[in-house]
């Protein structure tokens, strides 16, 4: 992902990563599990899609490894958030 977005706007992967990390403070990889994170909060709140459908439509394939990554980023599980939330 980070290789292709650097080639849409035409530098290096190693220069973007580091322009990147200098102005939002973050690296890339973390910026884009935020951001994930982030459009999975919102289906888990704003729709009854499956644990599968949310994983993949923030691109992950894997689920359990999707409910992992948003367990360390949220802090609780998919299932609870969607409790506590809807």
């Amino acid at each position: 992902m980070l290789e292709d977005i650097a080639n849409m706007v035409g530098l290096n992967p190693v220069y973007f990563s580091v322009l990147f990390k200098k102005e939002t403070g973050m690296n890339f990889s973390n910026y884009l599990i935020n951001l994930r994170m982030e459009k999975a909060k919102n289906l888990l709140r704003s729709t009854n899609d499956t644990m599968e459908a949310i994983a993949d439509s923030v691109g992950y394939k894997d689920t359990r490894y999707f409910s992992q990554l948003f367990t360390k980023t949220v802090g609780i599980k998919p299932a609870l958030y969607r409790r506590l939330h809807s």
